[in-house]
């Protein structure tokens, strides 16, 4: 005798015993979904399943029901896969107002050996989408038998709004794991991802192109190895609107974003005008590096926002912790770089762009074993930070060379540990450039055997002259100041301006040497009795120096 279908309702889950059929198994479209096995999805692994998928979002979507997966593993191709005059480079296509569930078992598995342009799961021109549960897509990149270009995606958003992804997981895709983007006059917006997990990309695990009010909670990218087609390694987040005019401004946040591989890429243009109009915001950065030299974080023509910033190169390969060059608005409430083999950070200001501004709050550098290791050198640009704690570097601790004339850096608080083989800080300029150095408070430990030679160096007496000192903490008795070449006498500015009356400590007379305002003072290091306090009773240039 057959058993009368079961109406909508007239059973709960509070009648049922665990484990017992439900409605929603009885009759696939009931209390809301559609069920992608009613429509013909196999999920063994072997069987494409694509044309059913696509069959059932569909009417998922005609009929506003929420799709789901049942746990299986769907494999899927696209159209050009299946008919080589097809131009459909989408294996499923996923039109708006659509909601999926993907219970946990599922995932999607591209078919092998897949032409150039093949993407998986693709948001095109499309808005209000959601996808429950975890997204699984395999891009089975080991099957790939001929180089094929790099746009062979797993998850593709381009140009569609409001879009909800609880999480997705994304691996061994020949090109990105995950790419959300658009253009510029048509970006994606209001793009929110809880959790995201990329490995194993033969390009890049996650690319940010034009897209606006990107959110996403967690992200864990591990591209180890990726990076097609040796797949020895890459980098994990790609920041790379094509060509950003500045005709609106950007904004993206990762709350949590941690990544493994050989670094991250972030660039969206070289003047200031851009730099002002796109920002990434970060609330936690942890970054492991290795195989690579290249520099672990490479960014430049954008404002970027980091709460708190750890880079660990645990090889000591990376040439660079942070690498900022053009224009960069840069905002560290604390760093830590460890083990770099080479400077922690290093800038550099460029004529075709700008210059780079970094304001750290804290700022931690470790050799932690690489004998190359090196803290903050700036090639231009301007810097501040609240306190640095330097431990176990071979190479200086700050090193300012200065390129253009405006550039300006200020430490509160440097605190440094067996660090440094020749000296502790390092300036120098380039032709006319003026160098602003400002260290307000100076301490220097060293219990090695063989010590740092010295804490201050000039190689230029302009750079001598712009740097300013205050206290400076040396309990080893360290030597505290030489010039490189001993072509110039020796003057440091403790205070004041060149229009406000300074103080200086000087080797040897003032006189004809320290360019100062009347009212100025000077303390000789090497003097004798009634001339070791000098003051500048008159003149405007380097005369008129008395001694007391």
């Amino acid at each position: 005798m057959a058993t009368a279908p079961i109406p909508d309702s007239s059973v709960t889950t509070s009648i049922l015993s665990d484990g017992a059929v439900t409605s929603i198994k009885i009759d696939p479209e009931t209390n809301g979904y559609v069920n992608v096995r009613s429509y013909g999805a196999v999920g063994n692994g072997i069987k494409d399943d694509t044309v059913a998928i696509q069959n059932a979002i569909n009417a998922g979507n005609a009929k506003n029901k929420v799709v789901i997966f049942p746990p299986g593993v769907y494999k899927v191709s696209s159209g050009r896969m299946r008919n080589p005059s097809i131009l459909d480079w989408w294996c499923l296509r996923i039109p708006a107002k659509t909601n999926l569930s993907f219970e946990a078992g599922s995932k999607l598995v591209l078919a092998p050996n897949p032409p150039s342009d093949t993407r998986v799961l693709v948001i095109l021109n499309a808005s209000n989408i959601t996808i429950a549960g975890t997204l699984e897509i395999d891009g089975s990149a080991s099957t790939v038998k001929t180089a094929v270009n790099d746009q062979l995606h797993g998850l593709f958003i381009s140009s569609s709004q409001n879009i909800t992804i609880e999480s997705v997981y994304s691996h061994d895709c020949y090109g990105d794991n995950i790419f959300i983007g658009g253009t510029e006059e048509i970006p994606s917006v209001n793009v929110h991802i809880g959790y995201a997990r990329c490995e194993t990309a033969g390009r890049k695990n996650f690319v940010v192109h034009f897209v606006d009010q990107l959110h996403v909670n967690r992200a864990v990218l591990n591209n180890s190895r990726g990076g097609a087609p040796g797949f020895t390694g890459a980098n994990s987040l790609d920041l790379e609107p094509d060509v950003f005019k500045g005709t609106r401004s950007f904004y993206q946040r990762f709350d949590s974003l941690t990544t493994i591989g050989f670094g991250n890429d972030l660039s969206a243009g070289l003047t200031d005008a851009i730099a002002r109009l796109w920002t990434l915001d970060i609330g936690s950065l942890d970054m492991r590096v290795s195989g690579s030299v290249s520099p672990a974080l490479l960014s430049y023509g954008l404002t970027l926002k980091i709460n708190h910033l750890a880079i660990r190169s645990t090889d000591h390969k990376a040439s660079f912790g942070l690498q900022t060059i053009y224009s960069q608005f840069i905002d560290i409430a604390s760093a830590k770089f460890d083990g770099i083999g080479g400077p922690a950070i290093y800038t550099a200001f460029n004529a075709a762009g700008g210059k780079p501004r970094l304001h750290i709050g804290s700022l931690g550098m470790y050799g932690s074993g690489s004998t190359l290791a090196s803290g903050v050198r700036i090639d231009g640009g301007d810097l501040y930070v609240g306190t640095i704690d330097a431990q176990d570097l071979t190479g200086n601790t700050l090193h300012l060379f200065t390129t253009e004339s405006d550039a300006m850096a200020t430490v509160d608080n440097m605190i440094v540990r067996n660090s440094g083989t020749n000296q502790v800080v390092l300036v120098s300029s380039y032709g006319a450039a003026k160098p602003s150095l400002r260290l307000n408070n100076v301490a220097v430990f060293d219990t090695r055997a063989v010590k740092v030679k010295r804490i201050l160096e000039f190689e230029t007496l302009i750079g001598m002259q712009g740097t300013s000192l205050g206290t400076l903490y040396n309990p080893y008795s360290l030597p505290e100041w030489f010039s490189t070449y001993g072509n110039f006498k020796r003057a440091i500015r403790l205070t004041g301006g060149a229009v406000l009356p300074a103080v200086f400590i000087v080797e040897g007379s003032p006189e004809g040497v320290v360019t100062a305002p009347v009212g100025s003072l000077a303390m000789r290091t090497d003097g004798t009795a009634q001339a070791t306090f000098y003051v500048k009773e008159s003149g405007s240039a380097a005369s008129g120096w008395k001694a007391k």
